[in-house]
C-alpha cells in the first residue's frame, strides 16, 4: 500500500487530468466522455523507464497501447478495474521513480449546429487590408504552416497547389522513405487513424473544420478559383488528430504538434483547446515548448465561451511561452462577438472570426464562425511576414502584429485587430519596434525587452520609473501595480513606444470548469484521501 508520505510527495508533481475539448464554435456544443481507464504517462528525461516500458509493452502490469518518443509518453490501458483497483494501480504507477506525471486520456466530441450556408463576400480579407499587403508580395511556398485539426481536403481545387509535400517520401509504397517514423506522409499525417492520409472527413459533427481553416490561411490566390487565403502562396501541412465525428484525444494532439515541429513547420495553427489548469495541460505545453525551442510560431484560438481568459483557464490558449500568439475574434462591424473569449493578460490580439467564408471538403465553400476561424487568418499572416523576412523570431512576429494592429476596445493585450498591410509595411521597412509590445507582469518580477528593426545601439526608457524601471540592457523591473510604456530609441534618433505594460498582483481566477476532484469521480478522490489526507482536494474539504 502506498504510504501517506510517499503519496504526498509524489502527487503534486505527477497526477494530473486534462479536459480536452475541440473548440470550433462554428456553433457547437461540447461533450466529454472518458476512455475506459486509459492514462497518458510521462517519463522523466534521461531515464530508461520509457524505453523499458515500450520494449516490455507494460508498466506496473498495465498494458502499453501507444507511445510517443518525442514526449517520453506512453498510453496505458488499465482495463476496467473497480475504483479500489484503479486507485491501487495509479498509486503503483506514480511511485515509479522514472514517472514524471500521469494524465487521463479524455475523449472529446463537438456537435455542429446549423449555420447560414449563404455564399458571401470575404469581408475578413477586406477588413485586414490584405489586398494592399499583397501588393508587396503574396507569400512563399518555402514557408510551412501546419494545420493541427480534423485534416485537410488536399484534393480541393483551391488548396491543392498550396499543399506541403514531403519530397523525400514516395507516395503509396508503404515504406518510411525518409525514416522520420511515418509511412507515406506525403502531405502530412493522420494521428487519428495512424496512417499517412490526413484527409478531412465530414459528418454532422464535422462540417470540414480543418479544410475551412486551411483555406483561410492559404487558399491559392489569383487562380480564378474560389477564394484567397491570407497567404496566397504557402505550404499547408496537414497534421490530423480529430476524426470525422469531431473527436480526438490528448495523445493525438501532442503527436500532431510534435510532427509539425519535427518536419519543418514554421507556424503551427491550433483552432482547438481545453478547459484545464496549466498542470492538467502539461503534455500539450511540453509539446509547444519543443516547438518554441526550434523557433516555431504557435497560434492558438482563445476559445468561444465568451469568458475572460485571465480568469478562465483554457489551453493551449493560455500557454505562457514566447512563441504563442492567442487570438480572439471580431465581427464585420469591428466588435467582439459575445461568444469570443478575451483577456488583457492572456489573449494577444484579435482577427475576423464571424461568418468567415472559406473552403469546405468536396470543392465546396461556406461560412463558419469562431476563434477557430480567426486563428488561421493570423497563422497565414504570420506566414506572409516570414515570406518577407525569414529571420523573424516568434516574439518579433507577435510584437509587429500588435504594433501594427488597428486599435479597438476588445480587451486583448494590444486592444487591436490585425492589419495585414501595416504589418507588412513595418517588416519591409525594418521599422524600429519594441519587443514585447504588450505584457502583464506581477510586482517584483522582471521582463526582458529588446528591439527589432532600426539600427543599434538601443536605449530604453520607462514612462513611470516608480511603477517599473528599465536598465540600459532592456531589463524591466516591476515595482508596484500600475501601467507603463517602454520606449526604445536607436542610433538614428528614431523611436518606438510600446503598448501598455500592466503591473498587476494577479489576474488568475478559478479553474477551467473542472471539479475540485481531479480524478473525475468524487468517490475515487475520497478513497485517495483515505491514503493521504494531505492531497489538495482533501485539504479543501477539511477547510485546512
Amino acid at each position: 500500500m502506498l504510504t501517506r508520505g510517499a503519496m504526498s510527495q509524489n502527487y503534486n508533481s505527477k497526477i494530473q487530468k486534462v479536459w480536452f475539448s475541440l473548440v470550433t464554435l462554428t456553433g457547437c456544443l461540447l461533450s466529454q466522455s472518458i476512455f475506459s481507464a486509459q492514462y497518458v504517462v510521462k517519463f522523466k528525461n534521461q531515464t530508461d523507464g520509457f524505453s523499458r516500458a515500450v520494449a516490455q509493452r507494460t508498466l506496473k502490469r498495465a498494458k502499453v497501447i501507444d507511445q510517443h518518443s518525442a514526449g517520453n509518453l506512453v498510453l496505458l490501458d488499465l482495463g476496467q478495474p473497480s475504483k479500489k483497483e484503479l486507485v491501487k494501480k495509479l498509486s503503483e504507477i506514480l511511485k515509479d521513480p522514472n514517472v514524471q506525471y500521469a494524465v487521463e486520456n479524455i475523449k472529446i466530441r463537438a456537435f455542429h449546429l446549423p449555420n447560414d450556408p449563404e455564399i458571401t463576400k470575404q469581408w475578413s480579407v477586406a477588413a485586414v487590408r490584405a489586398a494592399e499587403a499583397w501588393n508587396s508580395g503574396v507569400g512563399s511556398r518555402q514557408v510551412i504552416v501546419a494545420v493541427t485539426d480534423t485534416g485537410v481536403d488536399y484534393s480541393h481545387t483551391d488548396i491543392k497547389d498550396n499543399l506541403w509535400t514531403n519530397k523525400k517520401e514516395t507516395p503509396g509504397n508503404g515504406i518510411d522513405d525518409d525514416q522520420n517514423g511515418y509511412v507515406d506522409d506525403v502531405h502530412g499525417y493522420d494521428f487519428r487513424d495512424n496512417d499517412g492520409d490526413p484527409k478531412d472527413e465530414t459528418s454532422q459533427q464535422n462540417p470540414g473544420h480543418g479544410t475551412h481553416c486551411a483555406g483561410i490561411l492559404g487558399a491559392v490566390g489569383d487562380n480564378a478559383k474560389g477564394i484567397s487565403g491570407m497567404s496566397q502562396r504557402i505550404s499547408i501541412m496537414a497534421s490530423r488528430f480529430l476524426g470525422a465525428d469531431g473527436s480526438g484525444d490528448l495523445m493525438g494532439a501532442v503527436k500532431s504538434i510534435d510532427y509539425a515541429t519535427e518536419n519543418g513547420a514554421n507556424v503551427i495553427s491550433a483552432s482547438w483547446g481545453a478547459a484545464s489548469t496549466a498542470s492538467n495541460a502539461q503534455p500539450i505545453i511540453d509539446a509547444i515548448s519543443r516547438a518554441n525551442d526550434k523557433g516555431i510560431i504557435f497560434v492558438a484560438a482563445a476559445s468561444n465561451d465568451g469568458k475572460n481568459n485571465d480568469r478562465y483557464e483554457v489551453y493551449p490558449a493560455n500557454t505562457q511561452l514566447p512563441n504563442v500568439i492567442t487570438v480572439a475574434a471580431t465581427t464585420e462591424s469591428e466588435t467582439k462577438p459575445s461568444w469570443s473569449n478575451f483577456g488583457q493578460a492572456k489573449v494577444s490580439l484579435a482577427a475576423p472570426g464571424e461568418k468567415i467564408y472559406s473552403t469546405l471538403p468536396g470543392d465546396r465553400f461556406g461560412e463558419l464562425s469562431g476563434t477557430s476561424m480567426a486563428t488561421p487568418l493570423v497563422s497565414g499572416l504570420a506566414g506572409l511576414l516570414l515570406a518577407h523576412n525569414s529571420d523573424l523570431k516568434p516574439t518579433d512576429v507577435k510584437g509587429i502584429l500588435q504594433a501594427s494592429g488597428k486599435k479597438m476596445e476588445i480587451e486583448t493585450a494590444c486592444n487591436c485587430r490585425v492589419d495585414a498591410a501595416t504589418a507588412v509595411e513595418r517588416v519591409r521597412g525594418g521599422n524600429l519596434t519594441v519587443i514585447p509590445q504588450a505584457a502583464t507582469i506581477a510586482p517584483d518580477s522582471t521582463l526582458q525587452f529588446s528591439a527589432w528593426g532600426g539600427k543599434g545601439p538601443y536605449q530604453f526608457a520607462s514612462s513611470a520609473e516608480n511603477i517599473a524601471s528599465i536598465d540600459s540592457k532592456g531589463l524591466l523591473t516591476a515595482k508596484t501595480e500600475g501601467e507603463v510604456t517602454v520606449t526604445v530609441s536607436d542610433s538614428r534618433n528614431t523611436s518606438n513606444q510600446s503598448l501598455r505594460i500592466r503591473v498587476v498582483a494577479s489576474d488568475a481566477g478559478g479553474g477551467g470548469g473542472t471539479e475540485d476532484c481531479p480524478l473525475g469521480d468524487p468517490q475515487i478522490c475520497e478513497m485517495m484521501c483515505g491514503i493521504s489526507p494531505d492531497l489538495p482536494w482533501c485539504k479543501a474539504k477539511m477547510g485546512r
